[in-house]
């Protein structure tokens, strides 16, 4: 009896490890593929996940730089990020690859496949760089995106 009821126990830890790294950071949602990412790459698909979801108070708060939020205040990010969402009707990730490090930095490539409201859809690949910074990891946005 004592056998069976460990068994069961251990099972559902098991379960437990399995399932809890398999949700999303951003939206809490389970994702199979997820589990099986890089945490770079996870922060990847966190940030096009908030960008899907028009979340820049998100982006502001977990995948920027402190450095960078020195610079530009919440209200300001928000605002401008607004404006930038405003034309894109929907993101749809097709694949990230973790390509490794390069100069103290992991790197990142992204392809996706972008919606604007004009009803014209574009897909792009772009390289996207991180660093780990308390404990997470954040994009360098100087990097990746100007």
């Amino acid at each position: 009896m004592f056998k069976k009821k460990f068994y069961i126990l251990l099972f559902l830890l098991l379960i437990f490890i399995i399932i809890l790294p398999a949700c999303r950071s951003y939206d809490g949602k389970f994702d199979i593929a997820y589990f099986f990412k890089t945490e770079p790459e996870k922060a990847v698909f966190d940030f096009f996940q908030s960008l899907e979801n028009k979340d820049a108070d998100y982006i502001y708060t977990n995948l920027i730089l402190d450095k960078d939020k020195n610079s530009i205040s919440r209200e300001k990010y928000i605002s401008e990020f607004e404006i930038i969402l405003s034309d894109i009707e929907g993101i749809n990730i097709d694949r990230t690859v973790y390509l490794g490090y390069e100069n103290d930095m992991s790197k990142v490539v992204a392809e996706f496949e972008v919606s604007y409201t004009s009803g014209e859809i574009k897909q792009y690949k772009k390289y996207i760089y991180l660093v780990e910074e308390n404990g997470k990891w954040k994009i360098i946005f100087e990097k990746t995106f100007i």
